[in-house]
């Protein structure tokens, strides 16, 4: 495949080539990226994408059947990280952009679903009364959360844990009810072991600045205020989320991509002009200026043993979750509960198979046929243990926990269940400490580069952000020669 017009040149004449490890939506969005600023730039630039599934786009998968729109992985993109909207308008495809039709959610306590105020559905409490409405909240845990102004900022350097700051700051109630069961929902793992300088450095930032976490929400949303906002927190897409991934896939023209294959290696070949040769399991091999790794961090490890053992042995560090979960479709007769919402959560506290539950078809519009419902259940997966139950197994045990939370009828009539067993990066209380780890080891490789969910942002928006990075960061290793270049994890 002829991957750039004879004309263009890159600064010594020579094309500079690029293979890509890993085709989901962070290796496809540098891909993309590299390709836009090859045509600006002028530069003759090779992309070679290496997918070990034949099918390109990673954890971003649509099925549709009968009239349902089912996601194996999110189902959704947030608007406030602009990275996604951004590509979708870049591509061609805002047209077919839907925002989120539900709004509110409701947290499961005592058995029983509870509305969680809006102003409960952020990272801190925006307010006193809505800490006050909150219905699964003891009086004591109410008012130990309206305190939270009156709590000395910290001045200890120690790190501390997302959950240890939530807990110091308002109380031990909210954040091991609604507070742990809406990080679980999005990251998953402990809450007492993720990284607060990670995944939420407002919150610091906030203590420092107001005294309070309140205070800082609050100003945050009145800033907000004077910016124009979208219609709703989440976007996808008519078709459902793989319609991203394929508008990349069909636009992208002088990249080739191969699906269906995995490398097998990755080795540093030195005294070349290309100093990277990326073998495949079909013993093709490709020689690269640069690779960027585009693959969850163990795996990036696995392949680099061979020239970077160090950084090997930092990327073989990062854990992650198992993800599964359950579709059912009913009629919607078969349903009493009216759906009113996008679903529920539930902590770990309430016990039970299923963390939580969004209500698909209203989520969406489109997501069913007309006279049925979409309910989406999430499996919790702790260890790899649930990844062993077999599809029926896992749908009767969501069903049977569901049941009288919603009032359902009889069965489903269809079901669909999806595995991740590499679901979810888990991003620890050393986060950041890690990440700074990997740019020093990288620097000692020009033109290898790290990217996606294991470094920085587990969200869609976050890997197209860090796939463009890489992106960027390539261009500038070719436009002033291979040999001067220093590399950066995408995450710095």
């Amino acid at each position: 495949m002829e991957l750039m017009p004879p004309d263009h040149r890159s600064p010594d004449g020579e094309r500079f080539s690029v293979v890509i490890v890993g085709g989901g939506i962070t290796g496809l969005a540098a891909a993309w990226y590299l390709e836009q600023g090859a045509r600006q730039a002028g530069t003759d630039l090779s992309v070679v994408i290496v997918e070990r599934e034949r099918v390109l786009g990673g954890k971003i998968s649509t099925l549709s059947e009968d009239g349902f729109i089912v996601e194996g992985g999110p189902d959704g993109f947030l608007t406030r990280k602009p990275w996604a909207l951004e590509l979708a308008r870049e591509l061609g495809i805002e047209d077919d952009i839907v925002y989120m039709q539900a709004s509110g959610a409701s947290l499961l306590r005592n058995g029983k679903l509870h509305r969680i105020p809006p102003g409960l559905m952020g990272p801190a409490p925006a307010g006193w009364r809505d800490v006050w409405n909150a219905s699964f909240l003891s009086w004591r845990g109410k008012l130990r959360a309206i305190l939270e102004p009156l709590v000395r900022k910290r001045t200890a350097a120690r790190r501390e844990s997302l959950g240890g700051f939530l807990r110091r700051r308002v109380g031990a109630e909210l954040t091991d009810t609604l507070l742990e069961a809406l990080t679980a929902g999005v990251y998953g793992g402990d809450l007492y072991d993720m990284s607060i300088d990670a995944l939420f450095p407002m919150l610091e930032e906030w203590e420092q600045r107001y005294g309070s976490i309140m205070r800082g929400m609050r100003e945050a949303r009145r800033a907000a205020k004077g910016t124009a906002q979208p219609p709703s927190a989440f976007f996808s897409f008519r078709g459902g989320t793989q319609q991203l991934v394929q508008a990349v896939v069909e636009r992208l023209e002088w990249t080739e991509m191969i699906g269906g294959r995995v490398v097998v290696t990755v080795d540093r070949v030195e005294g070349e002009s290309q100093p990277y040769r990326v073998t495949l399991d079909d013993e093709r091999s490709f020689e690269a200026d640069s690779v960027v790794l585009a693959t969850p961090a163990r795996d990036a490890g696995d392949l680099i043993g061979s020239f970077a053992p160090g950084l090997a042995q930092a990327l073989g560090r990062m854990r992650v979750s198992p993800a599964v979960s359950v579709f059912l479709a009913f009629r919607r007769e078969d349903v009493a509960h009216p759906l009113d919402g996008s679903g529920f959560l539930a902590p770990r506290s309430e016990g039970g198979p299923v963390a939580g539950c969004t209500w698909a078809s209203s989520k969406w519009p489109g997501r069913s046929p007309d006279g049925y419902v979409l309910l989406r259940a999430f499996v919790r997966a702790e260890d790899e243990a649930s990844l062993a139950y077999g599809d029926a197994e896992l749908a009767d045990s969501a069903c049977e926990a569901l049941r009288p939370l919603l009032g359902l009828s009889g069965a489903p009539k269809r079901t669909w269940v999806h595995r991740w067993a590499d679901g979810l990066p888990q991003y620890r209380v050393e986060h950041t400490q890690w990440l700074a780890g990997l740019d020093r080891e990288l620097s000692m490789h020009a033109g290898l580069f790290l990217c996606g969910a294991s470094y920085g942002g587990v969200g869609v928006p976050d890997c197209i952000r860090q796939g463009r990075e890489a992106a960027d960061r390539v261009h500038a290793l070719a436009l002033r020669g291979a040999g001067q270049g220093t590399a950066q994890a995408t995450s710095a």
